[in-house]
């Protein structure tokens, strides 16, 4: 017992030991430091270089509040090099965020990661990807500090105005709580100013002695996106003194099957049957038509002009999703796992603009599996475009 006690009191002091928060998850709050970015203050007050990525949707690929906090972090401590690594991408929330989590964030040596992906969900994996994306972070460099940053949609303010945060957002408290980690929600002085009648949340024109905040009811203008650098300003300012820089030690995980082992694979590199051709990422109209969510999600696409054709992946671990353009007629695609009973899944256009989606079969037990997917019925003159396949787990050899 003395043994096993001295042996753990040695790995605290080599590393900072997330403490168990015990913060209301069923209650909003605008700023919860629990252990703060002590390794990030500390190289930003050393006047280091600081690689700052912005991990999120496109609230956070948007010129707003992700340039105007880099140009914060700039002018607070004008000695440091801050460094923005910016991924975001439209449309993708924490589970896209697991699976390129290492191609396109982590190979660029972040000092701090912000998650913004409360708004954009988990693809119904919300617990296991979230904390996937922290524990793979601290695998890759316990160094590297993490931040919660939860921005808000319309369909958020009755809750927050009752103090209540919406279902993701309490499940990314219930993570934040376990690896000790900072969380900022920015809906919290929206609503507040909201219900105050300071500000219209949803509005087409100016109003006078007001702030609108955005046209759509999510996505801030860029007044809107200057109060959620306010409130990541002064919540910054709240944990610059906090704690001592050091290694973060990953606790026992919350979820036995989480996402930290997870992965992007390029359709080229499954097997493919006959009947499809690369696309022309450049010229081809469909892929086109808002390339640049499409190319970042897809990466290049293969498609095929009839039905039958059919594309076959191996891999070791539990979920295996694909990126495709659904557009124009409803294509029918059958998913057949280790040869079990086919899984059908109907590629519906659901938004005006024809751009990339993803998608997932369900969570099969962990191990080695085979799935092949099956174009069945493709409407006359469409085409199905496939591009990347998200897997969590390996890729068997």
């Amino acid at each position: 017992m003395k043994k096993t006690m001295m042996m753990a009191i040695g790995l605290c002091a080599a590393s900072l030991c997330a403490a168990t928060y015990t913060h209301d998850v069923n209650v909003a709050e605008e700023f919860r430091a629990r252990d703060g970015l002590p390794n990030v203050f500390a190289k930003l007050k050393a006047g280091e270089p600081v690689r700052v990525a912005y991990l999120g949707g496109s609230i956070t690929a948007a010129a707003g509040w992700r340039p105007k906090t880099l140009a914060w972090f700039k002018a607070q401590y004008p000695k440091a090099e801050v460094i923005e690594i910016n991924p975001a991408i439209s449309g993708t929330g924490s589970d896209y965020s697991a699976c390129r989590l290492q191609s396109d964030v982590l190979v660029q040596k972040p000092d701090l990661v912000f998650l913004e992906c409360r708004v954009n969900g988990g693809g119904g994996y919300e617990a296991k990807s979230v904390e996937g994306v922290v524990r793979h972070v601290w695998k890759d460099n316990p160094k590297t500090d993490i931040c919660f940053v939860y921005t808000v949609g319309h369909w958020m303010l009755k809750d927050l105005q009752a103090g209540k945060p919406p279902a993701f957002g309490s499940v990314m408290e219930k993570v934040a709580n376990a690896y000790g980690l900072p969380s900022i929600d920015l809906g919290v002085e929206i609503a507040q100013r909201e219900k105050a009648g300071t500000l219209i949340f949803k509005g087409d024109a100016p109003v006078e002695g007001k702030l609108v905040f955005s046209k759509d009811g999510v996505h801030p203008g860029d007044e809107g996106h200057a109060v959620y650098c306010e409130v990541i300003a002064r919540s910054m300012l709240k944990m610059a003194a906090l704690g001592a820089a050091q290694a973060h030690a990953l606790p026992p995980p919350l979820e036995a099957a989480n996402w930290e082992v997870a992965t992007l694979l390029p359709v080229t590199n499954a097997l493919l049957s006959a009947g499809w051709t690369p696309v022309d990422v450049d010229k081809d109209p469909v892929y086109t038509e808002s390339r640049g969510r499409t190319h970042a999600m897809l990466r290049g696409a293969v498609k095929c002009g009839q039905a039958g054709a059919s594309v076959t992946v191996t891999w070791n671990g539990t979920v295996v999703g694909v990126s495709d353009i659904p557009y124009g007629g409803t294509s029918v695609l059958e998913a057949v796992v280790d040869g079990g009973a086919p899984i059908v899944a109907e590629r519906a256009q659901k938004e005006k603009t024809r751009h990339a989606r993803f998608w997932y079969l369900p969570e099969q037990a962990p191990g080695k599996h085979t799935v092949t997917f099956t174009v069945k019925t493709l409407p006359a003159g469409q085409s199905f475009y496939l591009g990347q396949f998200l897997i969590v787990g390996t890729l068997a050899k």
